[in-house]
């Protein structure tokens, strides 16, 4: 399993200085016109007529989007506009691929554009973002334009697999044109997932054998990783056994290629097994059922040989992982910790591998049953009340705590409680403190990976400070889960042109009313002094 290399090789002093910075280097990306190209044949294709395969897989797309899109703020034109679609293709790669997508990220419940040179360094979906906005001059992006930009991230992501995959041909000397037998083909296989791991396309023929070593000294999961690309190297061998480049001995590039496809497919939920196993260990030392572990309890875990768990307090604050609402007793939030940024491998150019948010499948639920942008507080407590959890059964009765919390959010909002805000995301988080994070005030937190903290700070705390931490008192009372009344909307509420239409006939009306008044007022004040203003005069006043 792959979770944490990069903290691994952060942590394993012994590493060269030079073979760290060549294994850390960013991966290669392709250039401004060669994306832009790219990007343009896929939508060609797409929105072409007469290609039935690009239309079944839009398709395909668009059924898998529909809730989200459905359940989003739309603008005027019933599209969504840039956030809402980062936001949707975010949990649409996640669902259908369990990977991150490079440039959707958000910070807190900000959704922002990134800048052109940030998209130009290595944020190509953003930049790719920017195309289609620019096609659709301004309207936003509907289902099926957003099925379309999904297809094209899709196709990147390909042709990265394929370019990584001829150049690693390259540094074993093989030629795409050669047959190789199964072992043959693993031995490619195993380079393939050295760079894969690392995120780094920066290696050389006479590297090889050294990057694969470092790899296996240093990273604990390297041979459970092999066993699993053995494994889906003879499944996909096997399912295409009438086809003569999959024949056992005279394996193709073509068969290469789709070895390494279906582990891209698959190697985001596989290797989120050892996400849930991180997950128990923190449950099993959880603090009174809040879905945190107290920072003492923490590195006490780390000092009696988890060493997954020994990052510093500037790392895991940075992170967004460290409740510190009651100073007296700071904790890891447990959903914050298994999602953070610490724990995403396998970065390509274009996307990394990460946890899965288990989250985002229950409001992946919510947004199916109530498809709509918000829903009244009664409707969402029923459904919550049946919806369970990996650590929450169901159905069950929630308390009234619970149920003033939603009711607390719906006034903030006339009644209504939109789906995707901070406070109901809050909320989540108290009827799933396990499974849900806390959602962060957008700016008090900044997630990095291992390696960019690394590069200015220390990642892991020192024995010393750990064993600190370890011995501080006990707390003398039950945590209560922190609550603050932060709103922040992934998307800000639209009004409708049936609202615009009542705020102008208000408006009509109160200027009638001010006219009306004028004239009764003018009427009298002529009467009284027995002066006539000229029609001018009145128009002015009014």
């Amino acid at each position: 399993m792959a979770l944490r290399f990069c903290l691994v090789l952060a942590l394993f002093g012994s590493v060269d200085a030079s073979l760290r910075g060549k294994l850390h280097a960013a991966a290669g990306t392709m250039s401004a016109e060669q994306l832009r190209e790219t990007v343009l044949q896929e939508v060609t294709a797409a929105l072409g007529s007469g290609n039935r395969v690009t239309q079944q897989r839009l398709k395909v797309i668009e059924d898998a989007a529909r809730p989200s899109f459905e359940a989003m703020p739309k603008n005027e034109f019933g599209n969504l506009e840039d956030a809402a679609a980062r936001y949707v293709l975010h949990r649409l790669f996640v669902q259908r691929h369990a990977i991150h997508i490079k440039g959707l990220e958000a910070s807190g419940m900000e959704w922002k554009n990134m800048s052109t040179s940030e998209v130009l360094q290595d944020h190509v979906p953003s930049f790719v973002l920017s195309l289609f906005e620019d096609r659709l001059k301004g309207q936003g992006l509907g289902l099926h334009e957003l099925a379309v930009l999904a297809a094209t991230l899709e196709h990147l992501i390909h042709d990265e697999a394929v370019a990584r995959l001829s150049a690693v041909y390259q540094a074993h000397n093989v030629s795409e044109e050669a047959r190789l037998d199964e072992n043959g083909l693993q031995e490619l296989l195993d380079t393939y997932m050295t760079i894969f791991l690392v995120g780094s396309n920066n290696f050389t023929a006479a590297s090889v054998g050294e990057d694969r070593r470092t790899v296996v000294d240093a990273y604990p999961g390297w041979h459970d990783t092999q066993k699993f690309t053995m494994q889906v190297r003879s499944s996909v061998v096997a399912a295409q056994a009438a086809d003569a480049d999959f024949s056992p001995g005279n394996l193709s590039f073509r068969a290469a290629t789709a070895v390494v496809e279906e582990i891209g497919e698959r190697y985001g939920r596989w290797q989120d097994a050892e996400c849930r196993d991180l997950k128990s260990l923190l449950t099993k030392i959880e603090h009174a059922g809040t879905g945190r572990v107290l920072l003492k309890d923490f590195y006490g875990s780390a000092l009696n040989g988890n060493w997954q768990f020994s990052e510093s307090v500037d790392y895991l604050r940075e992170l967004g992982a460290l409740d510190e609402s009651d100073p007296a007793n700071p904790a890891v939030l447990i959903p914050n910790y298994v999602n953070s940024q610490s724990n995403c491998v396998a970065s390509s150019s274009v996307y990394s591998v990460c946890c899965i948010d288990e989250c985002e499948a229950l409001l992946g639920h919510l947004e199916r049953q109530v498809a709509a942008p918000e829903a009244s507080p009664e409707q969402l407590v029923s459904l919550v009340s049946e919806l369970p959890s990996a650590t929450v059964p169901a159905p069950r009765t929630l308390p009234d705590s619970l149920k003033s919390r939603m009711n607390e959010v719906a006034s903030h909002h006339g009644g209504q409680v939109p789906l995707h805000g901070r406070l109901f995301a809050q909320w989540l988080h108290h009827a799933y403190p396990r499974e849900c994070p806390f959602p962060h005030v957008a700016g008090k937190a900044n997630p990095m990976t291992a390696d960019e903290w690394a590069a200015r700070h220390s990642v892991s705390a020192s024995t010393p400070e750990m064993q600190r931490a370890a011995e501080a008192a006990a707390p003398v009372a039950v945590s209560q889960m922190p609550w603050t009344a932060e709103e922040q909307l992934i998307v800000a509420k639209a009004s409708s042109p049936r609202s615009y239409f009542r705020t102008f006939c208000l408006y009509l009306a109160a200027t009638a009313a001010c006219v009306a008044f004028l004239r009764d007022s003018l009427a009298k004040l002529r009467t009284h002094r027995g002066v006539l203003l000229p029609v001018s005069q009145k128009q002015h006043a009014c």
